[in-house]
């Protein structure tokens, strides 16, 4: 071969990879902007990464993963804990098994992965370099987007300086933990998607740069960075319902992307989506399912046989996986292995119960079984279709009725924690779980509905069935706040929560509806300079001073959580107040980027701060470097 024409095959092949990276970068992310957002996401998560336990259900995802990592199913012995009795753990045929396993075989590729790398380089080194290689690539795109080589190369030489303080700072890790690190490895490379989507969903409903500041009020205005390493499904939860609702937008606007044509097919990816989260979390999965199909169908463009035969095989082929799994451990393709515990007790007791009456009901009830016998195969599997469906509905009832029956609860649980008994610490009896409007004062923007409701009170019509593309995105995100929210109140507060832990997946969707309210929307398209800078000043300035109120007035963990609560209501109330007057005109309108951006970088610091010192679960921080600062400080 001359060296001409290995030259043009070289360049071929460059053009091939090349077309190739940016079709990747088109599909996952969006565009350039996108993969910004995903690579900074992962640089905040990976600083506040702790390399261990923080909620014993996480024990019991990292058994699952090391027993089916050596091929089995069942969990084989208690590589984490030192017993198999951990909560989420069940019993079914004499043996244990786990929960989420959906999330369990996903994490079994990074798994691969970190071993591998133990086999050529200490994990300690390898963590550090990944975050660095995270770090350099934010620093090269965010040069390329500014057009600065100053961006670049003073951006380089900064991460060279960080990994060469990290290495050297570095403590070797536990190898034989490796399991826990692959599991926290896949939640928080997850949960960077949920800016993600909400950069790429705001950007199509509204501009680019309004995507980008909702990316970065999800990103460090919601306890998202908290719960991106920890293995629990709230993250999961939350990238699902907003690639959902990016999908059912794409589904009513013409399909414009390298990979997909046609807008039905961004229709079944969103059932798609739901079906494999099934596989995760069956009982949110299947309220997500209900709230899809409850928006989609009614304002879809067209429901013909072809694209509903389409959507239902995409949301079949989803649940394969959840079905396998089931059959596996159950025998049932639709109990899953967080029922055995008793999830289904009430319904396995009312038809015993019923098997019973018809017994004493003579020969007629013979004769009526006699008729549906031949039927029977097939009412057995609607009656298992739809006792999961009753379930929903009646859990939601409840849901409803706590807000009349426990309306003190529904307080606490998404206005002021305070002291109440059923919020305190089981260990320490410590008031260290906030309520939702305490972790997210940013969700208080939520009063700017009144008034672009009142607005918009004497053009009310008839609406028409098919609604634009953000309407059925807005419908969507509403539809299922409420869900979540019906869902879960009834077994709210309790202990073990921090931010209202349970109601997470409302923090992402409420940014978007946020952002989509006409007051709060022009305030951040006019105003974004204003928003920016005191989300930085805040973090910067704000953090110092929490930082010196928390040393000289705090004598505890309680303490120092009901300090941050009160300042987050103490920023969500001018907000409120700011939002219920509805106006952004001047300098109106820069006081109300002010109070967003506030509140935005109050969460930020609370998290920074409890991840470095009030929960730093023995300075175990993935990188060194936040190990040590968490060692220097001593707020207590």
């Amino acid at each position: 071969m001359s060296a001409e024409s290995l030259a043009v095959e070289l360049r071929d092949r460059s053009t091939v990879l090349a077309g190739a990276r940016r079709t990747a970068v088109s599909v996952l992310f969006g565009d350039r902007l996108g993969l910004t957002v995903f690579l900074a996401a992962v640089c905040l998560f990976g600083l506040v990464w702790r390399t261990t336990f923080l909620i014993n259900d996480s024990v019991t995802l990292a058994n699952g993963l090391y027993s089916l990592s050596n091929g089995q199913v069942a969990l084989l012995e208690p590589a984490y804990g030192g017993t198999l009795n951990t909560p989420g753990v069940n019993s079914y045929g004499g043996r244990e098994f786990a929960r989420n396993y959906g999330v369990i075989a996903l994490s079994l590729p990074y798994l691969l992965g970190l071993q591998a790398l133990a086999a050529v380089v200490e994990l300690r080194i390898a963590l550090v370099g990944i975050w660095s290689l995270a770090l350099l690539a934010l620093v090269v795109q965010s040069g390329r987007l500014t057009d600065s080589d100053g961006v670049t190369v003073g951006g380089s030489l900064a991460v060279l300086g960080l990994f060469g303080l990290n290495v050297a700072l570095a403590r070797p890790l536990d190898p034989s933990a490796v399991h826990l690190y692959a599991l926290q490895l896949f939640h928080l490379t997850v949960a960077a998607f949920v800016p993600v989507f909400c950069y790429r969903l705001l950007a199509l409903a509204e501009t680019r740069r309004l995507g980008l500041l909702a990316a970065v009020a999800v990103t460090a205005g919601t306890p998202l960075a908290f719960w991106a390493s920890v293995p629990k499904r709230h993250v999961v939860t939350a990238t699902v319902v907003m690639g959902v609702a990016y999908c059912l937008y794409r589904s009513r606007r013409e399909a414009d992307g390298p990979l997909v044509s046609r807008p039905r097919t961004f229709r079944a990816l969103a059932y798609a989506l739901v079906g494999l989260y099934a596989w995760v979390h069956a009982p949110e999965a299947l309220l997500l399912c209900v709230t899809l199909a409850l928006v989609d169908v009614p304002t879809a463009p067209e429901n013909s046989p072809r694209t509903l035969a389409l959507v239902g095989a995409a949301f079949l082929l989803s649940l394969v996986p959840f079905v396998l799994t089931n059959v596996a451990i159950t025998g049932s393709p639709v109990e899953p292995p967080r029922l055995l515990s008793g999830g289904y007790s009430a319904g396995g007791d009312a038809a015993a119960g019923g098997g019973s009456n018809g017994g004493s009901g003579g020969g007629s009830a013979s004769g009526s079984v006699g008729i549906l016998a031949p039927l029977q195969p097939v009412l057995g599997v609607v009656e298992s279709g739809a006792r999961p469906l009753l379930i929903l509905v009646d859990q939601l009832l409840v849901g409803f009725r706590a807000f009349r029956a426990e309306p003190a609860d529904v307080y606490h649980t998404f206005v002021r924690s305070g002291s109440a008994q059923s919020t305190l610490s089981d260990t320490d009896a410590e008031s260290v779980n906030l309520s939702l409007l305490e972790s997210v004062p940013l969700l208080a923007a939520f009063a700017s509905a009144v008034p672009a409701l009142v607005r918009r009170r004497s053009s009310l019509s008839i609406p028409d069935r098919r609604l634009g593309p953000g309407r059925v995105a807005d419908l969507f995100a509403a539809t299922t706040v409420l869900g979540i929210v019906l869902l879960y109140t009834s077994r709210l507060p309790t202990h073990a929560q921090v931010t209202a832990r349970y109601l997470f997946p409302l923090c992402p969707l409420g940014v978007y509806l946020i952002v989509r309210l006409p007051p709060i929307r022009d305030a951040l398209q006019k105003h974004w300079r204003t928003y920016c800078w005191t989300v930085a000043g805040t973090i910067l300035v704000g953090g110092q001073l929490a930082l010196v109120a928390v040393a000289l007035t705090v004598s505890g963990i309680g303490e120092a959580f009901q300090f941050h609560a009160l300042v987050g209501l103490g920023t969500a109330l001018p907000l409120g107040l700011w939002s219920l007057r509805g106006r952004n005109e001047g300098t109106a309108g820069r006081l109300g980027a002010a109070l967003l951006g506030l509140t935005t970088g109050v969460t930020l610091v609370f998290v920074l701060l409890t991840t470095v010192e009030y929960y730093a679960l023995g300075d175990s921080h993935a990188l060194p470097m936040m190990r040590a600062l968490g060692e220097l400080l001593t707020l207590y």
